[in-house]
């Protein structure tokens, strides 16, 4: 029985980044086979999206439209636009608005992805988009999830939060942060799935140094995510058997370590240099490990080096993940290149590797790895230190607590985070004593 993964965008940010995921999603999988898990057919034979837009304002989820790519058009349901809590009109960004925003259209929006898990024979995987640092996608996102998880606690979730640059667009972008991220923690360990945090000031660095864009526009940096995500969100296939997104959750979510990095390679400039890229695996593979050895995601392209007078970045370590090689010849790719690189500590569940014959559009050979590992850990420490800061002062703490969100509910959600930033440090081996 072939399985399926429904979509679920909350807020204006979640909305436009699901958008673009899903445009990106349409354009890659050529074979109905790999379509048919994010989308079902229309009455005019398009392809209709398998994902519900979730918001408290009507303009954005009004205006936002499917899409074209290669004369292969997908469109959204529609009866899947659900408006929270019409009378409020945003949640200012403040996670406690969000969170406490009245239960008759979080209901409502639980009901309607549930009838849209009806549509298929089987749901695997739950994939949401959110922003961490507002109000709507972070409280009002929580306070769904919270409710679709009561009856359905075996679907895994994938919550993918996009959370903003070192100087923030929210005085209180920390805040909503730690407080979302220790919900949806919580919520991806109790159902056996994991978070994606997709950090915008990595995005604009990629725009500047990759793709030579000087100064990215909002959908420039949501194309970056959907470019490092696709590949690691299709179909793939291990020992002949058909895997998708709730397999690898499976796999790279285990115990308190719930974080998962997308990386891809290759990356290029322009689409156009595709043609002058030999594009053999041995390439491909190393610079995909080139990227994920690295604690923080090296901005450079594959025919840049690091510059000498910079240290190097530190290592990081890999609990687990998921490498899948899209090609016809995919089989043959360097699966001892990531065992050499990748450092795993002892006793983790390590590495898989799944293939697909379909190759994706920019290259015939590509490559992807859903990590869970210590790279995360620079987010995290900064969200964790900008919230501690704050909260040390009490600062703008009276706005959180006239919606039933204390000083004492932050302290233990900045707890939580530490916790879980202790657990990635914990991935590094100690080491031993001098004899």
């Amino acid at each position: 029985m072939p399985a399926s993964c429904v979509t679920v965008q909350i807020g204006q940010c979640g909305t436009q980044l699901g958008a673009c995921v899903l445009d990106r999603l349409n354009a890659e999988a050529r074979h109905e086979a790999d379509a048919a898990y994010f989308f079902r057919q229309g009455k005019s034979g398009e392809r209709v999206a398998r994902a519900v837009l979730v918001d408290t304002e009507p303009r954005v989820v009004g205006e936002v439209e499917g899409g074209d790519r290669d004369g292969c058009r997908w469109v959204y349901g529609a009866a899947n636009r659900v408006l929270c809590d019409a009378g409020l009109r945003g949640c200012a960004n403040n996670w406690a608005k969000g969170f406490s925003s009245e239960k008759e259209g979080v209901n409502r929006a639980a009901d309607v992805v549930r009838r849209e898990m009806e549509r298929s024979d089987r749901v695997d995987a739950l994939l949401s988009f959110a922003a961490g640092a507002g109000g709507t996608g972070s409280g009002l996102g929580c306070a769904f999830h919270s409710c679709f998880s009561d009856d359905n606690p075996k679907i895994r979730p994938l919550h993918c939060v996009v959370l903003p640059d070192r100087q923030g667009d929210v005085a209180v972008g920390s805040y909503n942060a730690t407080l979302t991220l220790n919900h949806l923690s919580k919520d991806a360990k109790r159902r056996g799935g994991g978070l994606c945090l997709l950090s915008n000031e990595l995005s604009k660095q990629m725009c500047t140094n990759v793709f030579r864009i000087d100064r990215p526009t909002f959908d420039q940096l949501n194309d970056v995510f959907a470019t490092l995500l696709a590949g690691n969100l299709l179909p793939y296939a291990i020992e002949g058997q058909r895997k998708g997104l709730g397999y690898t959750l499976s796999h790279c979510c285990a115990g308190r370590l719930r974080y998962v990095t997308p990386y891809a390679a290759p990356l290029y400039e322009r689409a156009q240099n595709a043609a002058f890229d030999q594009n053999l695996w041995p390439g491909v593979c190393g610079e995909l490990t080139r990227r994920a050895k690295l604690l923080a995601e090296p901005i450079l392209r594959a025919d840049e080096k690091p510059p000498l007078d910079r240290p190097p970045p530190a290592r990081a370590w890999v609990c687990a993940g998921l490498v899948v090689g899209r090609g016809a010849d995919a089989t043959q790719m360097e699966e001892s290149r990531f065992a050499r690189d990748i450092r795993i500590p002892k006793g983790a569940p390590g590495l898989k590797f799944g293939t697909s014959q379909n190759a994706c559009r920019t290259a015939p050979r590509s490559c992807y790895f859903l990590a869970n590992s210590s790279s995360v850990l620079p987010i995290l420490r900064h969200v964790e230190s900008r919230c501690s800061a704050m909260l040390e002062y009490r600062a703008y703490v009276h706005h959180y607590e006239r919606y039933g969100t204390t000083a004492e509910d932050l302290e233990k959600a900045l707890a939580s985070l530490r916790a879980q930033i202790a657990d990635y440090d914990g991935l590094a081996p100690v080491p031993e004593p001098p004899v």
